[in-house]
C-alpha cells in the first residue's frame, strides 16, 4: 500500500504542491485549499482521513478549519463542528461519502485520492 500511496500523494501534490501527510499515510493535509465564491473565507485548511481499507474503502468525511460558514449566514448542510482530528485543532466536519468508489490496481485508473478531492471541490462548490 505504501508503494501506492506515495504515486497518489504525487498526483495530489501537482495539484496542491503545499500538502502534507501523516508518517503512515493516514491522513492528508491541504493547508491552504482555495474555497469557492458563497463562503465566508476564500481559502481554508482542508483535511481528510485515508481509511487502513483504502483503496478498497473511499476517505469518508473532510475536515475545514472551524468558523466556516456561508456569506449569508445560512447554515451548512451536513456540516458539524468540534470534530476530532489527529493534528488537534479547532475543526468543522463535512459528512461526506464518494456516491461511487471504484478503486482499480493502477492508480491512473479507477478512483483515487485525486478523485476524492475531485468530489470534495464538488461538494464545496453546491454550497454557493
Amino acid at each position: 500500500m505504501k508503494e501506492r500511496m506515495l504515486k497518489e500523494i504525487e498526483l495530489l501534490r501537482a495539484k496542491y504542491p503545499n500538502l502534507q501527510h501523516g508518517e503512515n499515510y493516514d491522513w492528508i493535509l491541504i493547508p491552504d485549499f482555495p474555497l469557492p465564491d458563497g463562503l465566508n473565507r476564500k481559502q481554508t485548511k482542508l483535511l481528510f482521513l485515508i481509511p487502513s481499507s483504502y483503496p478498497h474503502t473511499a476517505p469518508d468525511n473532510f475536515y475545514v478549519e472551524s468558523g466556516l460558514k456561508l456569506s449569508n449566514d445560512n447554515p451548512i448542510q451536513n456540516y458539524s463542528e468540534g470534530a476530532g482530528v489527529p493534528l488537534g485543532g479547532s475543526w468543522g466536519c463535512f459528512s461526506w461519502h464518494a456516491e461511487q468508489w471504484h478503486p482499480s490496481s493502477s492508480t491512473e485508473e479507477g478512483d483515487n485520492l485525486l478523485s476524492f478531492m475531485r468530489s470534495v471541490k464538488i461538494r464545496l462548490r453546491e454550497l454557493g
